[in-house]
């Protein structure tokens, strides 16, 4: 537990720093990092950890968002949740705003800290 209390210290002091900075993106996508990390910490934190605030998403964005960074499209989404595509453009264009990302990658990066998989090219097979 030791090293991920430490990796989460390190994470929320740059979180700050890129705060500081006025970089939203990379200060959301560590804070997210920091979150991870907590969590199997069993609820132990320190002073850095402790000042991490929570996305400045409503509940609705952050299920738009994260379905978005799934890898849904827009009309997917807008089917999914029973609204117009139009809707679903300005929920991701909002959400984009608030946490400076600039697409869905970067948004799966502070959503979910990994990107999502990128679908298998034609002919290639999974196991």
């Amino acid at each position: 537990m030791g090293d991920l209390l430490a990796a989460a210290d390190a994470a929320a002091q740059a979180a700050a720093t890129y705060q500081r900075m006025n970089r939203r993106c990379a200060a959301h996508r560590a804070a997210a990092r920091v979150r991870r990390l907590t969590e199997r910490c069993e609820g132990v934190r320190t002073l850095a950890t402790s000042t991490v605030a929570p996305l400045p998403l409503t509940g609705r964005e952050r299920e738009i968002g994260s379905l978005a960074a799934r890898g849904m499209s827009n009309r997917e989404i807008a089917h999914r949740l029973v609204v117009s595509v139009r809707t679903i453009e300005n929920h991701l264009y909002r959400i984009n705003g608030k946490l400076g990302t600039r697409g869905r990658a970067e948004l799966a990066e502070v959503l979910h800290d990994d990107p999502p998989e990128p679908p298998p090219a034609a002919g290639d097979e999974r196991p």
